[in-house]
């Protein structure tokens, strides 16, 4: 009659309820066993949702690690070794250096020759070529720019030196001298942070 009776009742659980429930199974010799039931997939299904983002998560961090990847020069060739190569080619001072996507660093040097040049220099072995020239540089304003970064106490391999002595694991991918307001150059690291160092005090300071 209790067996029965407990039957009856989960039968009555399971078509009411639908869910979670517990039940107690009573044996022949009346001893209570406790059983659990229900919900069992929507927690495996919880878990494998979990289990879905983690992965959706350790996919997005390999694809930012290969970013960074791409962005660091695989050649070996620095920027602060671009700069100097690119001297080497065209006497003068640098202006910019920046690693572009096809495995070269783009410079501009401000001549001798009071025009600016255009030169890339190979990731992998440091070769230089001269693409380009600036053959209209009479403007004012062109003048004015061109005597602040020839006045700038700090020169482009001096920026990269102080933005890597105040992040040690970095890789500069960039430096660009700005007379916008304050003469400063501007950093960027691998990791797309940016730094501003300034063009007197060679200080480092978060863009």
């Amino acid at each position: 009659m209790k067996r029965k009776l407990v039957i009856a009742t989960l039968t009555a659980a399971v078509l009411v309820g639908g869910g979670a429930y517990t039940a107690v199974a009573v044996s022949g010799d009346d001893a209570p066993r406790t059983t659990s039931t229900g919900a069992v997939a929507d927690e495996d299904g919880g878990r494998d949702d979990d289990r879905g983002d983690d992965r959706d998560d350790a996919r997005d961090e390999r694809d930012d690690r290969d970013d960074r990847d791409r962005a660091a020069p695989a050649g070996g060739v620095t920027a602060a070794q671009a700069a100097a190569a690119a001297l080497g080619k065209t006497p003068g001072t640098v202006e910019s250096v920046d690693l572009d996507d096809d495995g070269h660093w783009e410079v501009e040097v401000l001549g001798r020759d009071d025009r600016e040049h255009e030169l890339t220099v190979d990731t992998s072995d440091g070769t230089v070529r001269v693409t380009g020239k600036d053959d209209d540089s009479d403007d004012s304003d062109d003048a004015g720019d061109r005597k602040a970064l020839r006045d700038a106490r700090t020169d482009a391999g001096e920026a990269i030196a102080a933005a890597l002595k105040a992040h040690p694991d970095a890789q500069v991918t960039s430096v660009d001298f700005d007379d916008d307001g304050s003469d400063h150059w501007e950093v960027e690291l691998h990791d797309d942070r940016e730094l501003h160092v300034d063009a007197r005090t060679a200080a480092v300071s978060a863009d």
